[in-house]
C-alpha cells in the first residue's frame, strides 16, 4: 500500500497480518525515526463503546510492562474513527505457523519456549494483568529462538466487552480455552496456565488435545474432557513433563500450577528430560542389563573345569625289572647325550608356554573379580549416575501429612502442601488428593503436591481480608476458604478498577464454610461528562490550558502543512467542538506548519468520507478506495475485507487540491466522487 499517515506520526509501509479483531501494518514512526508494529482494530469493533474504553484501558496497562519476553507496547490512540496500538515490531514468525511448518517441536525447543512464556506471564500476573488467550498466534518467535508474548490489551478487552460473533457465539480461540472461560466463571492467574499447558501439549505433539467442527463441541470437551496423556502419544516422553501437562491442564483452578513460577520452575526441572536425558537413561539401563550378561558368559568361562593333565610317566615302567631297566638306560644315553641340547631347548620352550596360559589365566580373572564387585556393590551403593530413578507415585490419600512424608521419603520423595481444603470425607490433616496420582511413573527427588483437608466445614473459622486485593485474587482466596460466591457488584471509588471495596463478612470474623460471602468491586472514579471545547485556531498553549480548565487532558501533538493557519495553531482535534466527553479523556491535536511554501511541501488535507455498503453484490467482499489528487498522485487507501450486514463505514480520505476518489467493491468500481480535498469536501 501507499503511505498512510496515522496521528501525524505513523507512516503505514506495508501490511504484515490479518486477524480476526485486527489489522497488523509495518510502520515508520517519524518523530522517532524507528520502525514499529501499527495494529488497527476492524470496524465492527469500532462500534461498542464499552470494549473500546477495556481497550485503551488495558493496552495502556500492557504498556507499562517491561520484559525480555513481552511485545513492547508504545503507545495506544485515535485517527478519527480508527483505533490503533503501536508495539515493537518483530523480526521473526508466530509460533503457529513454526509448528504448522514443522509438525511438532523438538522437547526441549518446546519446554525452552514454554518456559519464556511462562516468565512473562509472570510478569503480567504481578503486575494484576491476566491475559485469558495464550495461544501460539499469539506468541512471536524471534530469528535467535526468544519467544515473545502479545495482544495483552486485546484479549482483556474481549473478555471483559464479551464480544461475540455474527452467530452469538464467543469470539476467541476456543481450543486454548479454560474450562472457567467457557462456563464463564471468574478466571485469575491459573487461567492462563491452563492454557500454556495446552500450548505446550500442541507443541509436543503438533496438534490440539480437543478439536470438533463446532466450537461450542470443543468448549464443552474443555469442561468436561481429560486432556489426553502425552505417553498414550509419544511413547517415551519425559514422565515429569507428562506431569507438568497434567497439572497444567487440570480441570480445577487449584489443583494446577498456583503461579506462573511454579509452572516455570517445574519447566526448569524437566530440562534435562526434555533435551533426551531420560532416553540416554534407558539406553544406560540396557547397557548394564548387556554388560551383566556380559559378565555372566566371562564368569562361566573362568569356572570351566580344566582338562587332566597327562601322568609324568609311563605306569608299565614300575613293572620292569631292574635289568630291564638298565639295559633300557645304557641304550638310550648315547641318544641322550646326542639330542641333550636339543632337549634343553624344547623344556624352555614348555615353561614358557606353561608361564603364558597361567598369565591369561590370571587377566581373566581378575577381569571376572572386577564384574562381579561392580555387580554386587552398585546396587548396594545405589544410583549415583546422575541420572534419576524411576518410580510411581505411591497412594496418598486418607494419610497425614507426617504419615505421608515418612513415606515418600523411604521411596526418595518429596511431599508440598498445595493447600488446605473442606471435605466431608476426609477428617482434619489427611490428604484429600495428590498430584501426580497413585501410578503415574515419576523421578526420583520429585516433590508430590497434596491437598489437605482442614474439616467438614461444619465449624466456623477466621474470614480472610479481602478488600484491596483484585476481585479474582478475592475469588480464589474464597476457594480456598470453604466459602460460596455470592452477589458481585460495582461501585465507584478512588482505587483502581476491579479491587474490592468492600466484602459482605469483614476481615476476622468467624464463618463456617459455605457461607455467601458479597463483594462490592471498584469500577473506578465516577466519570463526569464534559463538552468539548473548540480548540481550532488556538496556539498549543492556549488549547493545553483550555483542555485543563475542561476536565481533559492533551494527547498526541502532530504537524502538517496549512494554508489557513499560522505555525504553530491548531488545525485539528481528535473530538469534534461540542461533543461529549469523559472526564481526563486525553485529546489529540494536529497544529500548522505553515502554509506549503513555507513548509517545503504540498498541501495534503483531509477529511471523513461514509462508504454505504448497500451495493455489495456479496455479504462479504473486499473494498478498495483509490484517491488522485490533481499532482496526478494516486493512493490505494484501503484493500480490506468488509461485510455487508454492517451497513457502511467511515473512511478518511487525503489529497491535494482537488481530485477523484474511486471506491470499489470485489474489484468491481461502485461509487465515484469528484472533492475538493482542500476544502473538505465533495463537489
Amino acid at each position: 500500500m501507499s503511505s498512510r499517515i496515522l496521528a501525524g506520526r505513523y507512516e503505514l509501509l506495508e501490511k504484515i497480518g490479518d486477524g480476526g479483531m485486527a489489522v497488523v501494518y509495518k510502520a515508520r514512526c517519524k518523530f522517532l525515526n524507528r520502525n514499529v508494529a501499527v495494529k488497527i482494530l476492524k470496524p465492527e469493533f469500532m462500534r461498542d463503546a464499552k470494549f473500546i474504553e477495556s481497550f485503551r484501558r488495558e493496552s495502556q496497562a500492557a504498556a507499562s510492562l517491561s520484559h525480555p519476553n513481552i511485545v513492547n507496547v508504545y503507545d495506544v490512540g485515535r485517527d478519527g474513527n480508527i483505533h490503533y496500538i503501536v508495539m515493537e515490531l518483530i523480526d521473526g514468525a508466530p509460533l503457529s505457523e513454526i509448528i504448522r511448518e514443522q509438525g511438532h517441536l523438538k522437547p526441549r525447543d518446546a519446554v525452552n519456549i514454554a518456559k519464556q512464556i511462562a516468565s512473562a506471564l509472570s510478569c503480567a500476573h504481578k503486575n494484576q494483568l491476566i491475559h485469558r488467550d495464550v495461544k501460539p498466534h499469539n506468541v512471536l518467535i524471534t530469528k535467535d529462538g526468544t519467544a515473545k508474548i502479545t495482544d495483552f490489551g486485546i484479549a482483556k478487552a474481549v473478555n471483559a466487552a464479551t464480544v461475540v460473533g455474527q452467530t452469538g457465539t464467543v469470539m476467541g480461540s476456543v481450543h486454548y480455552l479454560s474450562p472457567e472461560q467457557a462456563r464463564g466463571d471468574y478466571v485469575d492467574e491459573k487461567t492462563d496456565i491452563y492454557s500454556l499447558g495446552i500450548l505446550l501439549f500442541e507443541m509436543l505433539t503438533g496438534k490440539v488435545p480437543f478439536d470438533a467442527e463446532n466450537p461450542v463441541t470443543v468448549a464443552l470437551m474443555h469442561m468436561n474432557d481429560e486432556v489426553p496423556r502425552l505417553s498414550q502419544l509419544l511413547p517415551g516422553i519425559a514422565p515429569d513433563l507428562e506431569a507438568i501437562v497434567a497439572k497444567a491442564t487440570n480441570k480445577v483452578q487449584i489443583n494446577r500450577f498456583l503461579t506462573a513460577d511454579e509452572m516455570y520452575d517445574a519447566l526448569d526441572h524437566a530440562s534435562l528430560s526434555a533435551i533426551g536425558t531420560f532416553n540416554k537413561y534407558q539406553r544406560m539401563v540396557e547397557q548394564e542389563r548387556k554388560n551383566e550378561y556380559d559378565a555372566t558368559k566371562v564368569m562361566s568361562v573362568v569356572n570351566r573345569p580344566e582338562p587332566k593333565k597327562p601322568l609324568p610317566e609311563d605306569p608299565f615302567l614300575d613293572q620292569l625289572d631292574e635289568s630291564k631297566r638298565e639295559s633300557s638306560r645304557k641304550h638310550s644315553s648315547a641318544q641322550n647325550s646326542k639330542n641333550s641340547k636339543s632337549e634343553q631347548n624344547k623344556t624352555t620352550n614348555k615353561k614358557f608356554k606353561v608361564d603364558k596360559i597361567k598369565l591369561s589365566a590370571i587377566i581373566v580373572a581378575l577381569i571376572a573379580a572386577i564384574l562381579v564387585v561392580a555387580l554386587v556393590i552398585v546396587p548396594i551403593l545405589g544410583n549415583h549416575s546422575g541420572k534419576p530413578e524411576q518410580l510411581e507415585a505411591p497412594p496418598l490419600t486418607g494419610m497425614t501429612v507426617e504419615e505421608a512424608t515418612a513415606e515418600l521419603e523411604k521411596l526418595g520423595l518429596k511431599l508440598k502442601v498445595a493447600s488446605y481444603v473442606v471435605s466431608d470425607k476426609y477428617e482434619e490433616g489427611e490428604i484429600v488428593s495428590q498430584d501426580p496420582k497413585e501410578g503415574i511413573e515419576v523421578k526420583e527427588g520429585f516433590s508430590i503436591s497434596v491437598n489437605v483437608s482442614k474439616g467438614s466445614g461444619d465449624r466456623p473459622q477466621t474470614m480472610p481480608e479481602l478488600t484491596g486485593k483484585t476481585v479474582d485474587s478475592a475469588l480464589y482466596m474464597l476457594a480456598e476458604y470453604g466459602y460460596t460466591k455470592g452477589e458481585i457488584t460495582e461501585e465507584f471509588s478512588d482505587l483502581p478498577i476491579g479491587i474490592v471495596i468492600d466484602q459482605s463478612i469483614a476481615a476476622g470474623e468467624e464463618a463456617a464454610a459455605g457461607t455467601v460471602v458479597n463483594l462490592v468491586v471498584s469500577k473506578g472514579k465516577e466519570s463526569v461528562e464534559l463538552k468539548m471545547p473548540d480548540l481550532v485556531g488556538k496556539s498549543l498553549s492556549e488549547a493545553t490550558s483550555a483542555l485543563s480548565e475542561a476536565g481533559l487532558a492533551l494527547g498526541d501533538t502532530a504537524y502538517e502543512p496549512h494554508e489557513t493557519y499560522p505555525k504553530d495553531r491548531v488545525t485539528w482535534q481528535s473530538i469534534e467542538p461540542g461533543a461529549t466527553v469523559q472526564e481526563g479523556t486525553a485529546i489529540d491535536l494536529m497544529l500548522s506548519e505553515g502554509t506549503s511554501e513555507g513548509a517545503g511541501g504540498p498541501n495534503l488535507s483531509s477529511f471523513s468520507l461514509y462508504v454505504p455498503f448497500g451495493m455489495a453484490t456479496n455479504d462479504v467482499f473486499y473494498m478498495s478506495v483509490v484517491v488522485s489528487d490533481e499532482n496526478g498522485v494516486t493512493t490505494l487507501l484501503n484493500n480490506e475485507q468488509k461485510q455487508k450486514s454492517n451497513g457502511g463505514e467511515t473512511i478518511v480520505v487525503t489529497g491535494t487540491g482537488q481530485g477523484t476518489i474511486r471506491i470499489y467493491f470485489d474489484e468491481a468500481e461502485v461509487l465515484t466522487y469528484n472533492a475538493d480535498f482542500s476544502a473538505g469536501v465533495l463537489l
